[in-house]
Order: structure tokens, then sequence, then C-alpha cells
């Protein structure tokens, strides 16, 4: 590795551990920051500028979070790799952000990357987190695309949506530790977040579960979520009816299944071990799937314990390093 791209590894490294933290300011002056700009489609995004370009400039994709590309953990993570040099472009995805599974999400991202493809002085990667790291994997499989990318690094991707959303085990009847409690209610949430009126949901429950929502991941105990759930929510059993109207949702159009064979960059695949949320087998399935199609030179699949879903995990210095190899594609 170059002692260039280990030094901002390691300071890349050093911003993101501190993701979710306030942030001190200390960068502010080294970048710009272009807030919802506009696609000839009406698509918005936000655009981050280092003041010294490294020629490197990567799209990230926000997973489920109602705050879209204002959720503070992804708008920190543009801002540690710009502090690092790179361009850094968040779209907007509306759909995904309210729970809803649409192609106009995975359009507006084939949107950006004509725009800001990659050319003989520019790299351009992608960025997805959870269900988005299948959004940007099934973007760079498309034929029209696939040539105009130069990597794609995936947190907690999806292989197959249709079949995560239909399996047993993701939608258990009785939830039996706090990880699954934690993943059941999260569903829950969003199910009356996007179809509370269509559920009989009372209108000052629905105010509470959009409070619950805003900061799932970070402000609420497991115990505190559990007696929630209970004591508002359980009569309406929202789970059922989410997992029903999601399958009317767009699922195979967005997902990497079957695909992946079209990928003609690097691809890095970076899941936590205890994954609740989308297990490590997905990204299991998405790395033999890329051998399969003689991807193996090019890509890389991590299981790490660093990472959960959302929060981080122990530190190991050797999981570290690991860590940091995957991450290289960003920077490099």
């Amino acid at each position: 590795m170059k002692p260039v791209v280990l030094e901002r590894l390691i300071k890349l490294i050093l911003r993101l551990k501190d993701i979710g933290a306030p942030e001190s300011g200390e960068n502010a002056c080294n970048i710009l920051e272009k807030r919802d700009l506009t696609l000839p489609s009406g698509g918005r995004y936000h655009l981050f500028l280092p003041v010294s370009q490294i020629g490197v400039t990567v799209i990230a994709a926000h997973g489920v979070t109602v705050y879209a590309n204002n959720d503070v953990r992804i708008l920190q993570f543009a801002r540690a790799l710009t502090s690092c040099g790179v361009v850094c472009v968040l779209p907007d995805l509306h759909h995904i952000a309210n729970g809803c599974f649409h192609t106009n999400d995975l359009d507006l991202i084939g949107e950006l990357i004509n725009a800001y493809r990659q050319s003989p002085t520019n790299r351009l990667g992608l960025i997805g987190f959870s269900y988005s790291g299948s959004y940007v994997l099934t973007a760079a499989a498309n034929k029209e695309l696939a040539d105009k990318v130069t990597s794609v690094t995936a947190f907690g991707a999806c292989y197959s949506m249709a079949e995560s959303f239909a399996v047993s085990e993701t939608f258990k009847a009785v939830p039996e530790t706090d990880l699954e409690w934690d993943k059941y209610i999260h569903f829950s949430v969003m199910g009356v977040h996007r179809f509370g009126r269509e559920m009989g949901v009372p209108a000052d429950i629905a105010a509470e579960c959009e409070t619950l929502l805003r900061d799932y991941c970070s402000n609420y105990s497991i115990e505190y979520k559990r007696q929630f759930y209970l004591s508002r929510l359980a009569i309406y059993e929202p789970l059922e009816y989410f997992r029903v109207k999601v399958r009317q949702d767009d699922l195979d159009g967005l997902s990497p299944k079957g695909k992946l064979s079209g990928i003609r960059c690097r691809v890095s695949l970076i899941h936590g071990s205890n994954d609740h949320m989308i297990p490590a087998s997905e990204s299991q399935r998405i790395f033999a799937e890329l051998r399969e199609s003689g991807l193996a030179d090019r890509s890389r699949l991590l299981l790490t314990d660093l990472l959960g879903h959302v929060h981080p995990g122990q530190i190991r210095p050797f999981e570290l390093l690991r860590f940091m190899k995957s991450l290289r594609l960003l920077i490099e």
C-alpha cells in the first residue's frame, strides 16, 4: 500500500469512528457543501467538495432513514470522505427514506452516475448502506452504466430483497432476543409510517411512532422500544401489514441477484457478522455470485465484528486492519 493511501485511510478511520457524535467543525474550512442541487429529472442531491481533490468522486446512497440524505450519519460520512480529498455526492432517495422500495431511487443513482461518470482524470465509486447497498450493486451491473463506475463498496447489502422479506426468520411471530425485537419493532414502526392511516392507527399514536422512528437507532433503549410496541402498536399488527404491502414493491428490480455478471469494476462487500437487520449471509451470497461470474479477483468480502447494522461493534486491531483494506476503494 502506498504511503499516501495509508495516510488517507488512517485519516478516514479516525473521522469515521466519531460518526454520530457532535461535530467540532474542525474540517469545515476545507469542505464546500452545496445542498439540494437539482438534476434534469427533478431528483435532488447534496454535493461535498474538498479544497484539494484527489481525483475520486463517490456517490453514497443512504438506507432506510426518514431523514434521507440529511441523516446526520450520512452527512458525517460524506464529510469524512471529503476531508481526505474525495468529492462526495449524496442523493435524496425519497422512496427508501419512507420505507418504500421503488425503482425511481435506482434511476436517480443512474442519473448521477451519468453526471459524474469516471474520466481519465476522475474515478467514480459507489457506496451503499443496507438496502441501498443492493441498489448500487444493481446500478453497477447495468450494461449502460457498468463502464462508468470504478468501484462499489456495499455495507450490509441484501442479495434478494424479495427473499429477505419472505423468509420466516425476518418476521418471527414472537421475537426472542433483544436484537430480534429491535428489528421487529423497527419494521413495525416503519409500517405505521408508511401505512398507518390504512391500518387505522390513531393520529396521536402515529405521531409518537414518527418521533421514535426519527432517532430509532440512537436515542432509545430496546426496553423502551419493546414497551412502546406492546402498549401502543401490538393490537394493530403493523408488521404483518407492512410485510404483505412491501411484497407489492419492485423488490426484484432493486436486487442484485442474477445480475452481478454485468459488473465491470472492483467490489468491496463489508457486513457486520452479527447484523440482525440484514444477515451476513446476504453478502456471502452476493460474493458467491461474483465468484461464479469470474469476478473473484476484483471482489472482496469482509465479515467483521466492527459493525452491527448501524452501531459500531468491538474494536480489535486485526479487524481494524482488514477493515482499512476494504475501504481502500473509496480513496485510492
